[in-house]
């Protein structure tokens, strides 16, 4: 694997890694909403966070296994 891709993959991670944690910090503060609408529209965004998170991971993973195709 070359240095290129191994960065690549590393911030692929590193990227989906600050989602997720950004998704629970703003579960956290949903926590402390009396806000019903606003509490809707938050757990949306955690949801795309974390779907975010999820295609990233997939791709960083797509990386490495185009690499092993074309060896």
């Amino acid at each position: 694997m070359t240095r290129s891709t191994r960065n690549l993959r590393k911030t692929l991670d590193c990227v989906a890694a600050n989602n997720q944690s950004a998704a629970l910090d703003v579960m956290r503060a949903i926590d402390r909403l009396n806000d019903e609408v606003l509490r809707q529209r938050l757990l949306g965004v955690v949801h795309r966070l974390n779907q975010d998170a999820e295609d990233l991971r997939h791709a960083r993973d797509e990386v490495q296994g185009s690499l092993i195709k074309l060896a």
